[in-house]
């Protein structure tokens, strides 16, 4: 405000804080006033403003840390919440996938003797086609409680890695014997890639039996006849340890490529699907590596194949050990 235009103003009002109220008034009509009442006026009138506006912002940075300590506290409990119903799943998914498991270890018993005549013969064709589909049916749907209850273990980090010094190569060769025996492997050429021999890994046989199988059975799942799948070791020059599993099957979108490894998420939609799964598999290979401080990495084209890798980190390698201790 210059002083031009406060010469021309008609009305004062000046408020003061600490005990004391000055009201200057200027009537109606222009009144004369010298420049230094004029100034003195104006830093006068400044003062409360200053002090108001010094008060308002004061008042508003409190409301606002209150505002930021409530909001911290809601989300503080809202994760608390999250997490127990998180875990009040994976115990529930345990239990239940326990529960399940027993009663349907005896229907794969009972069908597999009665599918083998296992007591004598059964004279009907067709009750032992049924004895074979119940079978079939039964060993279906323990793959997927198994898948389940192995997830809800690592979600509620009960899963326990008992490590130890293996070699891959015949753990690659009982997981091939498993999948040689799938009907659609008939039908895809399986290839280990020729290789060196190579250092021991440290690991859990189990944990790493089941990934090897979950990820040669989604590549014999999503080959087509005649298709071949290559398994391929190599170390890195970090010294990591490398499995690789290619494929020239049906590949993965791009924009879907994130998400397989999300649980129970499947690239093909529930409507059109054409291959059976629960979406559980790559999800499970990727937390178990994650238990073993590795990492999966995912190559894919849609229509051209899938590579999917597990690296080891170097120190689970025998000759990594081996620098490291001498």
């Amino acid at each position: 405000m210059n002083r031009k235009k406060a010469k021309q103003m008609w009305l004062f009002s000046i408020v003061f804080y600490g005990g004391a109220l000055l009201f200057v008034v200027l009537g109606e009509g222009r009144i004369p006033l010298s420049p230094i009442l004029l100034d003195l006026i104006l830093i006068l009138a400044t003062v409360p403003l200053l002090c108001s506006y010094h008060q308002l912002s004061h008042l508003k940075q409190l409301d606002l840390e209150q505002q930021v300590r409530e909001r911290t506290e809601e989300l503080e409990k809202a994760l608390q919440t999250a997490e127990s119903a998180s875990q009040s799943k994976s115990d529930f998914l345990a239990n239940m996938s326990h529960e399940l498991r027993t009663p349907l270890n005896a229907i794969l018993g009972f069908s597999s003797a009665m599918q083998h005549e296992a007591f004598g013969p059964i004279n009907s064709p067709v009750y032992r086609e049924y004895a074979a589909r119940i079978y079939k049916s039964g060993e279906h749907l323990l793959s997927l409680i198994n898948d389940i209850l192995d997830l809800s273990k690592i979600e509620a980090n009960k899963q326990q890695v008992k490590s130890e010094w293996i070699d891959i190569d015949n753990v690659l060769s009982d997981v091939l014997k498993i999948v040689s025996g799938y009907p659609e492997a008939e039908k895809r050429q399986i290839e280990v890639v020729d290789h060196d021999p190579f250092p021991k890994l440290l690991a859990d046989v189990r944990l790493l039996r089941q990934v090897l199988l979950n990820l040669l059975s989604n590549a014999v799942k999503f080959t087509k006849d005649n298709g071949h799948i290559f398994i391929d070791l190599d170390i890195n020059e970090r010294g990591d340890f490398l499995v690789s599993v290619s494929d020239n099957g049906i590949g993965i979108p791009a924009d879907k490529l994130s998400a397989v490894m999300t649980p129970f998420v499947q690239v093909e939609n529930v409507m059109t699907r054409t291959h059976k799964g629960s979406g559980l598999g790559l999800s499970l290979v990727d937390r178990i590596m994650h238990l073993h401080g590795g990492r999966v990495e995912i190559k894919s084209q849609l229509g051209e194949g899938t590579t999917v890798t597990l690296i080891f980190p170097a120190m689970r390698v025998e000759k990594f050990q081996d620098i490291v201790i001498g």
